[in-house]
């Protein structure tokens, strides 16, 4: 691997040890008890829609950046034209144009139009409605 392109590699990497680390301080900091005022957390470790619906809207976002945030990190250090067979690439591209905003809203809306689908995860839903779709690819689960 040219010198380069390991220091870019490296730097990338630290930088988002360095986020992920300051991201898990500011969730402990935030996951306190809650106070009177304060209405309980929702936990979003692997949500679906029992989980979904009664988080708050500032938690909703916070998952969605996170996925883009895990998926444009890995996407600036895999490039266009990867390795290894990777979902980023149709996600990013997929989802190019579209606000977190929009993405919660189509989460919700499917959640409500979908009430025998609590089940399933946010992620798929995201996959399945959002980016295979504008992806192209075959359906790899029924709906």
């Amino acid at each position: 691997m040219p010198t380069n392109r390991r220091f870019t590699t490296t730097l990338l990497s630290l930088g988002l040890a360095a986020m992920l680390a300051s991201g898990a301080v500011a969730q402990a900091a935030e996951t306190a008890p809650p106070t009177a005022s304060a209405p309980a957390k929702v936990d979003l470790s692997f949500p679906n829609g029992e989980n979904w619906a009664p988080a708050t809207e500032r938690e909703k976002m916070a998952y969605l950046l996170g996925i883009r945030d895990m998926a444009a990190a890995e996407y600036q250090l895999t490039g266009p034209n990867p390795k290894r067979r990777t979902l980023v690439e149709k996600w990013v591209e997929s989802l190019d144009g579209m606000t977190l905003r929009q993405i919660m809203e189509a989460v919700d809306a499917y959640y409500k139009a979908h009430p025998d689908q609590q089940k399933q995860s946010v992620f798929e839903v995201v996959w399945f409605q959002l980016v295979q779709p504008k992806a192209g690819a075959k359906p790899a689960k029924a709906q």
